[in-house]
């Protein structure tokens, strides 16, 4: 089982590779997509690592690159362009992406039939780690926009790849658990749901509009901002300042 989860990721690695040199014009793409394979091999026995990890590298450092910087579209993409549909396995992603403004949608155990029918009737680009679901036509094709994420990133770094991917540019932050919209609440009203110590000290309070969750700016928030501001330098009081 674990031999063909590997063989998964290679074939989703050397599809990615593809795609990159093909776009930025290499007359030999599949000598370079076979040299950079080997480089991830080399990697790994150096290293003494995984070969998904090795892949990982050899994936952020090709991206880094100046020309393949240029490989996201002109203009960064905002909220009102672009909307996510993560898989089963990117709950943690879709509350990030939520965060930074965008509607990432979101179903533990989704089905991926299921997934690729809901995506399509919202018009959203789905995100997976899931290789196998990448080789779906309607994927391939690209009839639905779609990302694959190596499964072994972290949150932060999948949240860094698709803000790379796509241009993104973080906007008014949504409800982290629904993706609503976030409405600014009266302090005194919501007094019953504060915490004590967090009523004596903070005055901004926002509720969500959809599944009435209650939000404010504690040390959480400072985290989350810190973080989105890495994605595209940011300062954290502009972010701030778009809620």
């Amino acid at each position: 089982m674990q031999h063909k989860a590997m063989r998964r990721i290679l074939k989703a690695y050397r599809t990615r590779f593809h795609q990159m040199l093909r776009k930025v014009g290499t007359r030999r793409v599949e000598q370079g997509v076979e040299w950079l394979v080997s480089k991830a091999e080399r990697l790994r026995t150096q290293q003494k690592t995984s070969l998904a990890d090795a892949l990982t590298q050899v994936s952020e450092e090709l991206r880094s690159r100046p020309g393949f910087r240029k490989l996201t579209p002109e203009n960064p993409r905002t909220p009102d362009h672009i909307s996510f549909f993560c898989d089963a396995g990117l709950g943690g992603l879709a509350r990030w992406l939520r965060a930074a403004g965008y509607r990432a949608f979101w179903e533990s155990g989704i089905d991926d039939d299921v997934l690729i029918s809901k995506a399509r009737e919202v018009g959203a680009t789905i995100l997976t780690t899931d290789s196998m679901l990448m080789e779906r036509r309607i994927l391939r094709d690209r009839i639905i926009g779609a990302m694959w994420l190596p499964p072994t990133l972290s949150i932060s770094e999948q949240l860094s790849r698709v803000f790379h991917e796509f241009d993104l540019r973080v906007g008014k932050p949504r409800c982290m658990s629904c993706g609503g919209g976030l409405l600014r609440g009266d302090k005194e009203r919501l007094k019953d749901r504060i915490p004590p110590k967090t009523y004596r000290w903070l005055a901004e309070y926002f509720v969500c509009n959809s599944c009435g969750k209650l939000f404010w700016h504690g040390t959480h928030w400072q985290r989350i901002v810190a973080r989105l501001k890495d994605q595209n330098g940011q300062q954290p009081d502009q972010i701030k300042a778009a809620l």
